[in-house]
């Protein structure tokens, strides 16, 4: 169900957080998806299974180009 949202996180190196079924929540940079994601954070690496997980969101920066609104 999620495995959409985290490979696209995954190829584009976008930040991701995860909230559990528990309520437990996780924030990284995911690294690999099969049964379970590696995410990556401050605190070095989990892995969570895919069942666990009842909701994903995804980081998505926006590049502005300077004065585009000038001309």
């Amino acid at each position: 169900m999620w495995n959409k949202e985290i490979k696209v996180a995954i190829q584009k190196k976008q930040q991701l957080t995860i909230r559990l079924i528990d309520g437990e929540v996780h924030e990284g940079i995911p690294e690999a998806c099969t049964d379970r994601v590696k995410l990556r954070n401050d605190n070095g690496v989990i892995y969570i299974p895919l069942a666990d997980i009842k909701h994903v969101s995804r980081v998505i920066e926006l590049k502005c180009k300077t004065n585009s609104f000038n001309k």
